[in-house]
């Protein structure tokens, strides 16, 4: 929304008289509002009376009607007629109905209206029995703590439990305890404590006493035997409630159950079978370790095996990758090779038409030496007839250079032929070098 359309809904509220709302008017607003279908008839209640009014108001006294087992209560409106024939504390039953008081912070109060008294009678529940009933509630909402799982937990962190337990001056259930555990009982951290356990206060002191970071297991141990009573004491079960360690409870009667075993956190019904739990719990915790570290192992195992498997595909298919591309390389370099072979090929050719025609040009060249150097005797035997002698000798020596020159003539033509057949340039020019040696050699004796 843009200010152009904003600017008709200010210009509206603007000219609205009586827009603002006072906190009162808001409470009157949603207490008109909050409607509920046994408003506004005639109904029956029924609770535990509780005479708290002290003075009479129009007629009437405000008094509370409280549950039956439970902490709840609401207001009582009560005429004054009928007020002073309730007992208190006495549970009620009556007719009456529901109106609503809003006081002066904006909270709105359901209120009781007494019209009419159907009975009264002794309460369901004594007082005593409320607050037990409140003690198990309180219990069920806090929640009971796991002592299996605690005693599992500590054995899978290798962590010795502390375990303190209560028991009377003079029993003998310590070494009940002991042989029930077994070899079991050196796992444990064990300590006895002795207290009268016909008084409830000083069990209380000593459950407060260890109930601290030290003490992971707090048990409340007795024989068989009666006066039982000790552990329905209100005040004993409290303090359990308000412990931070497990509590457990062995007492040794299974008939009865007290409400001191109703609040613990775990159960036994006599100590040796507390002393069998605890050496069983371990046994069971160190074989369930056992059994999660085997399947751990064959898990990690498995794992392996299907990595291991993966990783031998992947070889496999790497080198079958490796094969093809190795092969396709080869395939193509036979391609290449054979091209290469026919340039070398063609450059063989080319390398023995050169050798055949360097051949020719070389008995060329050696025959015109010849004619030449003869040509030169010729001339030189016309203009030194005087120097025969001395010709004679040149002669000799022409004879024995013409020698030579044939044998090397000879050696030219055993290179060309090695050269045809190695197909080495290096053999034509050390030919054409020797004939060239020649060439300059003549030129230089016919200069003499």
């Amino acid at each position: 929304m843009n200010v152009a359309e904003l600017k008709p809904l200010v210009n509206d509220l603007n000219n609205q008289e009586n827009f603002f709302y006072s906190p009162s008017s808001l409470v009157a607003i949603f207490n008109a509002a909050t409607v509920i279908r046994e408003e506004k008839k005639i109904i029956q209640l029924k609770g535990i009376f509780k005479k708290t009014g002290t003075a009479n108001y129009g007629g009437n006294f405000y008094n509370k009607l409280k549950d039956e087992a439970g902490e709840n209560s609401i207001t009582l409106i009560t005429p004054s007629l009928i007020h002073n024939s309730l007992n208190d504390n006495k549970t009620i039953e009556f007719n009456g109905f529901i109106t609503r008081r809003v006081d002066k912070s904006g909270r709105i109060e359901l209120l009781i209206n007494f019209i009419e008294l159907l009975a009264q009678r002794v309460n369901t529940f004594s007082e005593e029995e409320t607050k037990k009933i409140l003690l198990i509630n309180k219990k069920v909402e806090a929640g009971f703590k796991d002592l299996d799982s605690f005693i599992k937990e500590s054995v899978y962190h290798n962590k010795k439990l502390t375990v303190k337990i209560i028991m009377g001056r003079s029993a003998i259930i310590d070494t009940d305890i002991k042989d029930a555990m077994e070899a079991a009982v050196s796992l444990y951290n064990i300590e006895f404590h002795r207290v009268s356990l016909s008084s409830p206060a000083e069990i209380i002191k000593k459950i407060k006493e260890i109930d601290n970071d030290e003490t992971d297991v707090l048990c409340v141990a007795r024989g068989g035997g009666e006066n039982l009573s000790v552990f329905d004491d209100a005040a004993l079960c409290e303090a359990i409630l308000n412990c931070k360690t497990i509590v457990a409870s062995a007492i040794g009667h299974a008939q009865d159950v007290t409400l001191f075993e109703k609040l613990s956190d775990k159960k036994f019904i006599t100590p040796t079978h507390f002393g069998n739990y605890l050496r069983e719990i371990y046994n069971s915790a160190v074989a369930e370790m056992e059994n999660s570290k085997a399947k751990l192992i064959k898990d990690i195992t498995d794992n392996l095996n299907a990595n291991y498997l993966q990783q031998i595909k992947n070889l496999e298919d790497q080198i079958k990758a490796s094969k093809e591309l190795h092969e396709k390389s080869v395939s193509e370099l036979n391609i290449n090779h054979e091209g290469q072979l026919k340039v070398l090929q063609e450059q063989i050719s080319s390398l023995s038409t050169i050798s055949k025609k360097s051949k020719d040009d070389s008995e060329a060249i050696v025959q015109e030496l010849i004619r030449m150097h003869n040509q030169k005797l010729l001339d030189a035997n016309e203009l030194n007839l005087q120097k025969t002698e001395v010709l004679q000798k040149q002669i000799e020596t022409l004879k024995n250079q013409q020698r030579q020159s044939e044998l090397l003539l000879q050696q030219s033509n055993s290179l060309v032929e090695n050269y045809k057949n190695n197909s080495t340039a290096v053999w034509v020019y050390a030919v054409i070098a020797l004939i060239a040696g020649l060439i300059l050699g003549a030129l230089i004796f016919s200069g003499k």
